[in-house]
């Protein structure tokens, strides 16, 4: 299995700085443009795509309609592929959340009051996810439109390593993971 992983287009929340997690999520013009160049791309290649996956939230859903659209695929949604669940902190602007939360390298969020995904959550939910696609498309290559720190999950799930030890997805980057 071939997995050509694409983090969704820029969105309104991506440039107001926010913690969308599970936000719908607005691309801008200049995300639906990134990703049609990305589309672009990915048709340039000449690869024999099976199909997309995508997480379910909109972002990322219209995302990867723009690359079905182009690429003449199917979308196949999967709740799996969704970005960190910042539970009550979603929405909490960036910068708010890193002078409070983030400390010694890593989230740390009072959890009994406001639950929110850990990194560990977040790492085994990916090590399932790629097992699931595995499962379902043993030999195929297959696109995977996600999200920025789910997909940097996805790559450490593979290497058996930290994300942070994994380079930061720009909106609409692709990189290829192969299993």
């Amino acid at each position: 299995m071939t997995l050509y992983i694409v983090r969704h287009g820029q969105t309104k929340e991506n440039v107001i700085r926010m913690l969308q997690g599970h936000m719908p999520g607005n691309l801008t013009e200049l995300g639906k443009d990134q990703i049609r160049k990305t589309a672009e791309d990915l048709a340039n290649r000449n690869i024999r795509f099976k199909c997309i996956v995508s997480s379910d939230l909109k972002r990322a859903m219209d995302s990867a309609k723009i690359i079905a659209d182009r690429l003449n695929l199917p979308v196949v949604p999967m709740t799996m592929l969704r970005e960190r669940n910042w539970g009550s902190y979603t929405g909490t602007p960036l910068s708010e959340a890193r002078d409070k939360f983030y400390k010694n390298g890593k989230w740390d969020f009072p959890l009994a009051e406001h639950p929110a995904e850990t990194e560990d959550q977040i790492l085994q939910r990916a090590k399932m996810a790629i097992a699931k696609l595995s499962e379902l498309y043993p030999d195929d290559n297959i696109i995977v439109v996600t999200h920025g720190q789910f997909a940097r999950n996805m790559f450490a799930a593979n290497a058996n390593c930290s994300y942070k030890e994994i380079e930061s997805f720009a909106n609409a980057e692709v990189r290829l993971l192969q299993k």
